[in-house]
């Protein structure tokens, strides 16, 4: 199973990642193993959420050519240019207040919360859990059957 994100796409959902951690009343399983309750509701969020990236890609795109942003988008962290461009940096911070609301809907329409989220993608990767982790793959493709593929993002190549 592979799904590529384009470069504008990551930079996105590494920026909401740092500044959007929200705290959680999960807590890890002690012995570290992923259920399969918890991962057929991993699998749910993991494709709704990559639904919404794909979503918010036109946003990314009218924000960056409208502006001359950057592919990696750097300048909208530098201190120099949000004072130069307040109306962009505006602009951008709309885009991720948006972007958090729509993201909050999901893990809440879903019942996973965001930390849940992040702890599993983090723990399917562990030997104890390699079972899980092809129940996991094996679930992303009856959904890519389902809906006759996988959302997928288009090479960013600027």
């Amino acid at each position: 199973m592979k799904i590529r994100f384009s470069k504008t796409i990551f930079v996105f959902a590494l920026f909401v990642l740092v500044i959007g951690c929200k705290k959680s009343e999960f807590n890890p399983p002690e012995d570290g193993v992923v259920t399969k309750e918890m991962a057929e509701r991993y699998v749910k969020v993991s494709f709704a959420l990559t639904e919404l990236a794909e979503s918010e890609t036109v946003k990314l795109a009218e924000l960056r050519k409208k502006y001359g942003i950057s592919s990696g988008m750097a300048e909208l962290n530098d201190e120099e240019y949000k004072e130069k461009y307040p109306a962009v940096v505006a602009v951008w911070d709309s885009i991720l207040v948006d972007w958090n609301r729509k993201q909050d809907s999901v893990h809440r329409e879903l019942g996973m919360s965001e930390k849940e989220w992040d702890w599993i993608a983090g723990a399917i990767i562990m030997h104890k859990n390699k079972e899980i982790r092809e129940f996991i793959g094996e679930e992303f493709e009856k959904i890519k059957k389902e809906k006759g593929s996988l959302p997928t993002q288009p090479t960013d190549s600027n």
